[in-house]
């Protein structure tokens, strides 16, 4: 199998959000809300991160859209919504989302490396975790930039490498963990993961050997090792990566805590604000903004 399907077909298996809101699967309205809430408490700021506001009356592409929170807020910005993702099943359910909620888009099933529009008609585009997993993310960060407008926006999320996710969770904690996994006999790692079942994912096949790109891709959303393709960038590379963009700026954001809580304890609402803080600086979602000259 291509690695291109390997990616459409991880992705139609495992959208963005669906896990966290399975339970509540026959109340749609009810599915779609939740997650929302989650997201709200995940990251309060997204919706000003990201600007939605900007697309108030623009021709804008949404590539990646997961559950369809980012293409609702679009929508009702007053955008003239274009959604693209290359997983069906992602667009079928941002399709869903806007039928509940009386709203209006065009959908296209496509992979963001070879996009089915002329060049130079798109006002703003939006992207929030999709390129750093495509197979060729040159290519994607090509395409944006030829279906942009002269003077036209883009708004990009990446991981970032610069990030304490990055440097502690991933590289020191996950890598030894792997780490240890891999070099124990296999009797030994079966009573392991009993302690973490997830932890089976972190278990490579006799073949393989302990890389990099495994320990990233373990590190990664949705589902560990399964995950195809994983990457990480700098403000630097990012701004390699969109060599026809000017006027860059960049936002960090990322708060890992249960989203479910609807009441937090003071402790909770202490270590939400303390990594707000942090991730300010340092967050694992790299935000880019930038406009084609």
């Amino acid at each position: 199998m291509s690695l291109i399907n390997k990616i459409k077909n991880y992705w139609n298996l495992h959208p963005a959000g669906e896990n966290e809101v399975l339970s509540l699967q026959s109340d749609r309205l009810a599915f779609f809300d939740e997650r929302d809430r989650q997201t709200k408490l995940l990251y309060p700021n997204l919706d000003n991160d990201y600007d939605f506001a900007k697309s108030n009356g623009k021709i804008t592409l949404e590539l990646g859209c997961g559950m369809g929170y980012n293409a609702q807020r679009i929508a009702q910005n007053g955008a003239s919504l274009v959604v693209v993702d290359m997983a069906e099943r992602a667009i079928n359910l941002t399709k869903e989302r806007f039928n509940l909620r009386n709203l209006n888009a065009d959908f296209v099933v496509a992979n963001c490396e070879c996009l089915p529009f002329s060049s130079e008609v798109i006002e703003i585009v939006y992207s929030s975790g999709v390129i750093h997993h495509t197979s060729d993310t040159e290519q994607a960060a090509r395409e944006i930039m030829r279906v942009l407008k002269s003077n036209g926006w883009a708004s990009i999320m990446v991981y970032n490498r610069n990030s304490r996710w990055f440097w502690w969770n991933i590289v020191v904690v996950l890598g030894f963990l792997m780490f240890f996994i891999n070099i124990v006999p296999k009797s030994l790692q079966r009573r392991i993961i009993k302690f973490n079942i997830a932890w089976k994912d972190f278990i490579l096949d006799d073949h393989e050997r302990l890389s990099f790109d495994n320990v990233l891709r373990a590190g990664t959303d949705f589902g560990g090792l399964r995950n195809p393709v994983s990457r990480v960038y700098t403000r630097r590379s990012v701004k390699r990566l969109f060599s026809e963009m000017v006027d860059f700026s960049y936002i960090t954001q990322f708060n890992q805590y249960k989203a479910m809580i609807m009441e937090p304890s003071f402790v909770v609402r202490l270590i939400r604000e303390l990594l707000s803080k942090i991730d300010r600086k340092w967050g694992w979602f790299l935000i880019m903004h930038a406009r084609k000259k």
